[in-house]
């Protein structure tokens, strides 16, 4: 469902820590979705899911940033809801990425010049 509902052009798939990763390139630290999978359930995990629209109340975490959801059926993991928050965080993912690597260029040109 993950794969399936991502612009397979940005999209880049690694297993990184057990889980499977998904951001634009293949670096871990451009992740934006994972799957983890857990005793008895799967986490199906947003690293920047806390401005992510939930209508449903599937997503759970307190954390600055982070949000996730425990799927525990195959039934579970076809609920409609899945889809928007996925297709969501890919897109709020990939702006917060790219802000991310702009910031980094900026503290890169200050070390040169410097």
């Amino acid at each position: 469902m993950v794969r399936d509902s991502l612009p397979e052009a940005n999209a880049t798939e690694i297993i990184y820590h057990g889980a499977l990763g998904y951001g634009p390139t293949a670096s871990e630290f451009d992740r934006i979705l994972y799957v983890a999978p857990q005793n008895g359930y799967v986490n199906l995990g947003f690293f920047y899911g806390t401005g992510i629209p939930d209508p449903a109340g599937l997503l759970e975490g307190t954390g600055k940033r982070m949000r996730h959801v425990k799927i525990k059926s195959v039934q579970a993991a076809q609920n409609s809801a899945l889809l928007p928050l996925v297709r969501e965080a890919w897109a709020q993912g990939m702006i917060a990425v790219n802000q991310l690597h702009e910031a980094r260029k900026k503290r890169r040109e200050v070390l040169v010049e410097q």
